[in-house]
Parts: structure tokens; C-alpha cells; sequence
């Protein structure tokens, strides 16, 4: 009888503390029924004998309901939170990429457009990487170390101003002394190639005579019907070039005054990035360490230092290459005897620009040249190209370009023969940076790769 008598006191005691502590509960407002009864029910004897086990804190929790809430409540979770984003990001790559193939031919269309709108910042951006570093050269070695001008935005912009201004001297002394030249060797190529064309004519018969004695199964008179028969139509098309002669006249003057204005575009865009280039290397790095890791950033950072340096390294030191190359084939056709020695050196100067095959691909058109008017000027330019080819090869090219790119020859002509197939002699030329700056790459991933799984090869 007392432990029954200490049982109810206990369970009075619950009852009173439960119903004080409900008390101070705050009360939750109905709400209305359209958005749903609230259902309100009596506790059997059996589930209050049950809730007495319980802490007093979990009956007052299950009394507020907060219990069965929490059993139903939306939990964040980080983890797949992530997931669900990555799922939506490679839909939605997905979805733009199948309306992207499916709609080829208005998108190359829409992409053309965009790249003829962007050319002037493109070509922008090429001159200013190709004259940056004759900007830092002088700013560092003439304005800082002899000048001792100690503001830096006043030594980058005389080393802007001295740099266009030897590049426009340049390009005044192009257009003045040998743009005329390269005109009168061509206009006397042409009068030369003429003559021997009459003399071909006027001994026609002498020539046909000899291929008639030699060739005798050759028939002479067919190929004089063909001939005969085939003047009309070339008159013909001969005409018909006359008279579309003005539309082309046209047509070519419109593109030529769109390119003009197109290159003082981006020679105009060109100052403005050489003069903002820290403002924008800035920029650029922030938004590299605001979206990478720390240590990725500052890796990623390194990689495009070095893939600037070996682009820009050669292309600089090609042109420089070039150029002596083309000034020391001008002294030597000069001193030769050699007829068009300034066409014959802008077109060896030019084409050495490509690596290997650049010389001999400038050799061509001279030996043909000089074969059509005297064979034996044909030979000697011939063993003079290969001498300079040589000390370009084994003298100048070294000490000038060094190992700029690190490819081996068969990297190099790849370059060349995907370069040249894509985009012409330009792409030639550019083809072997552009594949020493991704082997480069590729050689740093490969390494990291190898790093963290302890492996050395050699």
C-alpha cells in the first residue's frame, strides 16, 4: 500500500508538472480549415502509462509537437547539396551542347559574325604581346637603369610612345624605299618573263621542228586544232573579266578601306592594353585565385608565365632572326650581282620565319625567277640560300632563339604541317609555339600525375 501510495503521488506529481509546463507553452494559432483540420484527440490510460517512462523533457517536447515535426523535418545537407548542383550543371551542359549540334550551321554562322566583330581586339592583343617585350625592355634597361626615371607610369608610357614610334619608322621606310622596290622588281620580272615568252613565240616553228624530231608520234596539228579552237573561248573569258573588272575594283577598295581602318583600330586598342597590361594581369589573376585554390592558383599563375614566355620568346626571337637573315641576303645578292635583290630578300626574310622548311620554301620562287631569265644566277642563289640556311641553322638561330620551345624536329614539323593546314603560312609559323606551349602543359600534368603516385621515370 505505501509503494502503490508513493506510485500515484509520483504520477501526480508528473501530471501537475506536465500540465504547469504546458501552461507556459505558447499556445499555436488555428489555422484555417481550408488549409487542413487539426486534429485534436484524448490520450488512453495505456499511452499515458507509456509517455510516464519517458523524461519529463521528451513528454514535454512530444506534448508541443515538436517530436513529430522533427521526424519530417528538411535537413540541409551539405554533401548532397553539391551533388544536386553537379547534376544540374551536367544537364544543362548537356542540353546546351545537343541545341548547340543541333543548330550547326546558324551557330558557325553566329560564331564567324563574332569573330569578324572581335578581329580589330584579337590582332589588338598580338600586337601588344608581340611589342611587350621591347615596352619592358626599355622601360627597365633605357628609362629606369640610364634615364633613372623613378615613375612608372610615366616609364611606360615613353616606352609605349619609343616603341610605336620605331615601328612606324619602320613601317614609313616599308612604304618608301622598299614597298617601291619590291613594285619595280616585280614590273620587271613581269617585262623579263614577257621577252622570253615572245622569243618562245617567234621560234615556235624552231621548237616544233625539234619536238616533231625527237617526238615523232607526237601529233603537232591536233594540238593546233585545240589551240584554234580554244581562242574563242579564252576571248571570251577575257571579255567577260573586263566586264566585271569595275564590280571587283570596287569590291577591293571596300575591303581594303574596312582592313585600314581595321588596323588603326587595333593599333589604337593595342596601346591602351600595352598601358593597362598590370591593371589587366591583375584582374586576371584575382579572378584565377577568387575561383581556384591557393596552391592551384598559384601553380596555375606559374604555368601561364612560362607558356607566355615560350610564345612570346620565339616569336620575337624568329622576328629578329628574319630580319637579320633577310638584311644579310641582301648584302649578298648585292655583292653576287644578283638582279631583285630587295624582292629576293623580303621573300627569304618572310618565309624564314618558318622553322626548317622556311628557307628553302623562300628559295623557290628565286631560283625559278632566275632560271626563266639566266640558269646560272639560278645556281648561285641556289648555294648561296644554302649557305645561309646553314649559319642560320648552326651560328645565329642558336645564339638568337636558343632552346626557346624545347620541341625535338618531329614536334616541330608537326607544328608546321597542322599549323600550315589550318591556317596557311601564318599557321605554319604559329603552329610550333602554339604545340610547345601544349606539350609544355601536358609535360607539367604528366609529372603531377606521376608526383602522387611516387613514380619516376627516366
Amino acid at each position: 500500500m505505501p509503494e502503490m501510495g508513493g506510485q500515484m503521488l509520483k504520477q501526480g506529481k508528473i501530471k501537475s508538472r506536465v500540465k504547469s509546463e504546458k501552461k507556459k507553452l505558447p499556445t499555436k494559432k488555428k489555422e484555417p480549415l481550408e488549409y487542413g483540420p487539426i486534429e485534436i484527440r484524448m490520450l488512453s490510460e495505456e499511452e499515458v502509462s507509456k509517455e510516464e517512462e519517458k523524461s519529463d523533457h521528451e513528454l514535454i517536447a512530444e506534448l508541443n509537437g515538436s517530436a513529430k515535426e522533427d521526424e519530417h523535418k528538411f535537413e540541409s545537407n551539405r554533401k548532397y547539396f553539391t551533388i544536386s548542383i553537379y547534376a544540374l550543371v551536367t544537364i544543362m551542359a548537356a542540353a546546351i551542347f545537343i541545341c548547340l549540334i543541333a543548330n550547326f550551321g546558324a551557330v558557325s554562322l553566329w560564331l564567324k559574325g563574332l569573330m569578324r566583330i572581335l578581329s580589330p581586339f584579337v590582332a589588338a592583343f598580338l600586337i601588344a604581346f608581340i611589342l611587350n617585350p621591347l615596352v619592358n625592355w626599355l622601360e627597365i634597361n633605357f628609362f629606369l637603369k640610364l634615364l633613372h626615371l623613378e615613375k612608372p607610369k610615366l616609364r611606360v608610357a615613353l616606352s609605349i610612345v619609343m616603341t610605336y614610334i620605331l615601328l612606324l619608322g619602320i613601317i614609313i621606310v616599308g612604304l618608301l624605299y622598299v614597298i617601291p622596290q619590291i613594285t619595280d622588281s616585280i614590273v620587271g620580272v613581269a617585262g623579263d618573263v614577257t621577252v622570253q615568252l615572245n622569243e618562245i613565240y617567234e621560234k615556235r616553228d624552231t621548237y616544233g621542228d625539234m619536238l616533231q624530231e625527237y617526238f615523232p608520234e607526237v601529233d603537232l596539228k591536233f594540238i593546233e586544232e585545240k589551240i584554234e579552237e580554244m581562242w574563242p573561248t579564252l576571248l571570251a573569258a577575257v571579255t567577260n573579266m573586263t566586264k566585271d573588272l569595275v564590280p571587283k575594283v570596287i569590291g577591293v577598295t571596300v575591303s581594303v578601306a574596312r582592313l585600314t581602318i581595321n588596323i588603326f583600330l587595333s593599333i589604337a586598342i593595342s596601346i591602351y592594353m600595352l598601358l593597362d597590361k598590370r591593371k589587366l594581369m591583375r584582374m586576371g589573376t584575382q579572378v584565377v585565385y577568387a575561383i581556384l585554390p591557393t596552391t592551384r592558383a598559384k601553380s596555375f599563375c606559374g604555368h601561364m608565365r612560362e607558356c607566355s614566355r615560350i610564345f612570346s620568346g620565339f616569336v620575337s626571337g624568329k622576328a629578329l632572326d628574319s630580319l637579320i637573315i633577310g638584311i644579310i641576303c641582301f648584302i649578298a645578292t648585292s655583292i653576287l650581282g644578283l638582279e631583285y635583290a630587295v624582292l629576293m630578300s623580303v621573300i627569304v626574310g618572310v618565309t624564314n620565319m618558318i622553322p626548317y622548311f622556311g628557307p628553302f620554301i623562300g628559295a623557290v620562287p628565286g631560283v625559278v625567277l632566275y632560271l626563266c631569265i639566266r640558269p646560272l644566277d639560278a645556281i648561285v642563289f641556289a648555294i648561296m640560300i644554302l649557305v645561309l640556311q646553314q649559319f642560320d641553322g648552326w651560328v645565329l638561330g642558336p645564339k638568337i632563339l636558343g632552346d626557346s620551345t624545347g620541341l625535338s624536329p618531329l614536334w616541330v614539323i608537326f607544328g608546321i604541317t597542322v599549323g600550315g593546314a589550318y591556317g596557311g603560312v601564318i599557321g605554319m609559323f604559329l603552329g610550333v609555339p602554339m604545340v610547345a606551349v601544349v606539350a609544355y602543359l601536358l609535360n607539367q600534368a604528366i609529372e603531377g600525375m606521376l608526383k602522387k603516385k611516387r613514380i619516376n621515370i627516366s
